[in-house]
């Protein structure tokens, strides 16, 4: 039991068991004392009940993964932990110091943006500086989806919330309506309550939800979209530090043409009749 409560997992689960337990037994009580008082008038429909408490399940659980997801934006989606600056340094003195052997080494195991991105061009060289560029920009493209991607389900909570909110809102109205057909158009006040209650708190409920993931949302994806175009450039630099000196290459069609065409264009000195006479009588 002390592993499986070592898990992050099983403490998410079991906070959101105690969470959604809880707000079910704030509920039921709720809807019990409202009814409670209209006297024995008030039946609440077990069918309606049922998907009452199916709502305030999801958004239990929606608002718990909505914490966690923040939680680990925060911790995980930070420039010091995608680009870290020592990391980078010590990319850079490896570049200049020659030492690629170390460079394949230390980039192949590291798990930062900017190595991950420097090892998938570094171990095409053999290929050309064209395609070290190719798979530099395949693997920055691969990583930016994938940072991208540890946030998307806020997003996705956040817009669903709503809806959720509003199933449970039409569940409160039914309810209540359920209450006066029962008392056959004479229900009271406090027949009418609890579905009303209902109602609302599921509207609320909805809305807490969806509000803090959208604006959690929005920064983290501004903050994210912004550290992956620095650490994109920065490998894009790196990878631009060990581009091969471009000598001993033939010249291209566009030079060798300007070539012919300036020594067209130079003077040729004329022979004159005194060089022609020299030349014969030499």
């Amino acid at each position: 039991m002390a592993s499986s409560y070592s898990r992050s997992g099983f403490r998410i689960g079991l906070l959101a068991i105690l969470a959604v337990a809880s707000v079910t037994a704030i509920s039921h009580t709720a809807m019990a004392a409202a009814g409670g008082s209209g006297g024995p008038s008030y039946h609440p429909n077990p069918v309606l009940w049922g998907l009452d408490i199916m709502v305030i399940v999801v958004l239990g659980c929606a608002s718990i993964g909505s914490v966690a997801l923040i939680i680990d934006a925060i911790l995980h989606l930070q420039e010091g932990k995608i680009a870290p600056v020592e990391t980078t340094e010590h990319i850079r003195s490896l570049i200049e110091a020659r030492q690629f052997k170390e460079l394949m080494e230390f980039t192949a195991v590291d798990q930062s943006f900017v190595s991950k991105a420097l090892y998938a061009g570094v171990r095409r060289a053999h290929l050309g500086y064209a395609a070290m560029r190719e798979g530099l920009e395949n693997a920055a493209a691969e990583q930016s989806s994938n940072l991208f991607r540890r946030i998307e389900m806020l997003n996705v909570i956040g817009n669903i919330g709503p809806l959720i909110g509003l199933l449970g809102t039409v569940l409160g109205m039914i309810e209540a309506f359920y209450a006066l057909h029962h008392t056959g158009g004479h229900a009271k006040v406090t027949d009418l309550s609890a579905g009303i209650a209902t109602a609302l708190w599921h509207t609320f409920g909805g809305l807490a939800v969806a509000i803090p993931s959208l604006i959690a949302f929005g920064f983290f994806r501004n903050r994210l979209d912004r550290t992956v175009t620095r650490a994109s450039l920065l490998s894009d630099e790196l990878l631009e530090s060990l581009r091969p000196p471009e000598t001993g290459k033939a010249m291209s069609p566009a030079a060798a043409a300007a070539g012919e065409a300036r020594s067209a264009a130079r003077p040729v000195p004329r022979r004159t009749a005194a060089d022609s006479n020299a030349g014969t009588e030499g």
